[in-house]
């Protein structure tokens, strides 16, 4: 647990999230992560699936992007993109290299949750996450996004 004194510069802060972000590296999470991605690696056909994936599924923005949600191309495209998935999770590698991102990203999801409610207690920060793609973005979302629905 990190001593809190009646003042903390920004340079101790954020040291106090380098050694927070450095904990997560080390943790159970972060190591099954890492040993599930190799073995994902290392499986050509699961590879190839996700590869696939990632085209259709870029293509599937830009269709929604371009045709909305209920247009036969991209009703269509996203039925392709179901079959892939099934696919891909019927590949045991593919199930446990999902299970390991679900469960890392669940840590530093709620890492973060954590940190906000107890801000929150005393500082009027806002409680939910950042949804990008709002208008909010400029060069990407490095902060200057808008906060999500319900925050």
């Amino acid at each position: 647990m990190i001593a809190l004194e009646s003042h903390v510069d920004t340079d101790a802060i954020l040291a106090a999230a380098d050694q927070l972000a450095e904990m997560i590296r080390q943790s159970d999470e972060c190591r099954s992560y890492w040993a599930a991605r190799a073995k994902m690696e290392r499986h050509t056909g699961a590879q190839r699936l996700l590869d696939e994936l990632k085209k259709k599924t870029n293509g599937l923005w830009t269709l929604r992007d371009r045709l909305g949600e209920s247009h036969e191309k991209y009703q269509r495209m996203k039925q392709e993109i179901d079959a892939l998935w099934e696919r891909l999770y019927g590949i045991p590698v593919a199930l446990q290299y999902k299970a390991a991102q679900d469960e890392l990203n669940g840590l530093v999801q709620e890492v973060v949750l954590v940190m906000l409610a107890e801000l929150h207690r005393t500082l009027p920060v806002e409680q939910g996450p950042r949804v990008c793609g709002s208008g909010g973005c400029s060069g990407g979302c490095g902060g200057s996004c808008h906060a999500g629905a319900g925050a």
